[in-house]
C-alpha cells in the first residue's frame, strides 16, 4: 500500500469515529435546515482533510478534531450573519438526525442558542451539553478551567436572561 493510500484509510477511519460528533457540531451551528447542516458538515469534513497532514499525534484526535470543527463552525456562523436572512418556504422533512427537533423543547433551545453573538460562547455551550469537562472544554477552547468556569456561569445567565425576555 502506498503511504498516501494508508493516510486516505488512516483520515476515512478518523471521519467514520468522529462523524457523530462532527453532526452534533453541524446542528447545533446551522439553523438546522438540511442544506445548511450538509454544507457545513462537509466544509468542516474538507478543512479536516487539508489539515490531516499535519496531525502528529501530540494532542488527543477527538481535542484536534473538535477544535478545527468548532474553529470553521464559528466562521460558518459569522460568514452567515453577513448574508441577507431569507425566510423558508418549504418546511421538509429530513434526516431522522433532525428528528429531536421536532421536540418543542429543543427548539426553543435551539432559539436561544443562535441568539449568542459571541462565537467562543456557542462553542463553550456547545461543549457543555456535549458533556465534556471543564478540563476538555479549557483544552479544546486554548484556555483555562477557571476561565471556562467563569465564561459558562455567563452564558447560562445570559440564556437565563433571553428565556425570561422570551417569555414575557
Amino acid at each position: 500500500m502506498k503511504p498516501h493510500a494508508c493516510q486516505d484509510a488512516d483520515f476515512l477511519m478518523m471521519l467514520r469515529e468522529c462523524e457523530g460528533i462532527l453532526m452534533k457540531i453541524s446542528l447545533f451551528f446551522t439553523n438546522r435546515q438540511h442544506d445548511d447542516f450538509r454544507d457545513l458538515y462537509q466544509e468542516i469534513a474538507c478543512t479536516l482533510w487539508e489539515a490531516w497532514p499535519t496531525f502528529r499525534g501530540e494532542s488527543n484526535l477527538n481535542t484536534w478534531v473538535m477544535r478545527i470543527a468548532l474553529n470553521v463552525a464559528g466562521q460558518s456562523v459569522r460568514k452567515r450573519k453577513r448574508q441577507p436572512q431569507f425566510v423558508e418556504l418549504d418546511e421538509s422533512v429530513y434526516d431522522t438526525l433532525v428528528e429531536e427537533n421536532t421536540d418543542l423543547r429543543y427548539h426553543r433551545l435551539y432559539n436561544l442558542i443562535d441568539r449568542l453573538d459571541d462565537d467562543d460562547e456557542r462553542k463553550i455551550l456547545f461543549l457543555y451539553l456535549d458533556r465534556k469537562r471543564l478540563r476538555e472544554i479549557a483544552q479544546i477552547m486554548g484556555s483555562t478551567e477557571n476561565a471556562v468556569k467563569q465564561k459558562l456561569y455567563r452564558i447560562k445567565q445570559k440564556l437565563n436572561k433571553l428565556k425570561t425576555i422570551d417569555d414575557e
